[in-house]
């Protein structure tokens, strides 16, 4: 055991001086080559292109602890209380917008596209859009919207987008994760790769929550060829029901497929 252990601390030293006396050039063929760190594309305006057709691949349209700093939502105990008494059911089912920031990871497609001073963000869930001036406006007082009121700005390669004027009866998720009328939501959307967004969001309530706080995702471009949006409604029945589908209609021949047969009605012969 001794020999051995003799023989393994010669090894290591004999290494040890290889690199030390080996030249600069060796060393660095030695070493990782860390490759420069990615730079957007440009529109004319020379802004960085985020346009495209993104969707997410997670779950947080259901739960978005899932996507929190520390799977945690900071509340405030009142808030808690307020939230377990309040309404059972997801406002979504009865087709309203889903709110800042959940209508960025339903789990459907959006479009991006970008002009002079502007971002605009067309979703394919409800026909929904936000229209985004980037002159960092002041905010619209006095009047509450379901996807509330944006303004944008740049900071370097980031676009950064100020929420205000949030709908309090929107949700977080279908976890019933809700919020106040003092939601304030500031999001960041930094491209990474020539098919990646980082979509980060700080959410701020000092009526529900203890501090603000942050979640995170990658933004996924859909690649597939001629690929575009479709048209996604939220209807409700006579009885009140919507006739909602969950999810974006799949390929013919995919399990998820959700279809719906209806009876045929037979005259009758007089």
């Amino acid at each position: 055991m001794a020999k051995e252990l003799k023989s393994a601390f010669l090894l290591v030293a004999i290494v040890a001086a290889l690199l030390a006396t080996s030249s600069p050039a060796s060393a660095q063929a030695i070493r990782p080559k860390l490759g420069p760190s990615y730079v957007a594309p440009r529109t004319p305006d020379g802004k960085p292109d985020l346009q495209g057709i993104w969707e997410t691949r997670n779950a947080a349209a259901f739960d978005v602890s899932e996507v929190a700093e520390g799977h945690e939502i900071p509340y405030l105990p009142e808030a808690l209380d307020r939230e377990q008494k309040g309404p059972r059911v997801d406002p979504i089912a009865h087709c309203k917008m889903p709110g800042v920031p959940r209508i960025t990871y339903m789990p459907f497609p959006f479009q991006i596209m970008q002009r002079p001073g502007y971002v605009v963000f067309m979703y394919e869930y409800l026909h929904d859009q936000r229209i985004i001036q980037t002159n960092s406006r002041p905010h619209i007082d006095g009047i509450d919207l379901w996807l509330g009121d944006s303004v944008g700005h740049w900071e370097g390669n980031t676009l950064v987008v100020d929420v205000t004027n949030l709908d309090e009866r929107s949700w977080l998720d279908s976890a019933r994760h809700t919020h106040s009328d003092a939601l304030h939501v500031v999001e960041r959307y930094t491209r990474t790769g020539p098919n990646t967004i980082n979509y980060e969001a700080t959410i701020e309530d000092p009526k529900t929550y203890t501090r603000p706080w942050k979640i995170s995702m990658p933004l996924y471009r859909n690649t597939e060829p001629g690929f575009e949006l479709r048209e996604q409604e939220c209807t409700e029945g006579d009885n009140g029901r919507p006739i909602h589908p969950l999810y974006r209609p799949a390929p013919k021949g995919d399990p998820l497929e959700l279809t719906r047969e209806y009876p045929v009605k037979k005259e009758t012969s007089k």
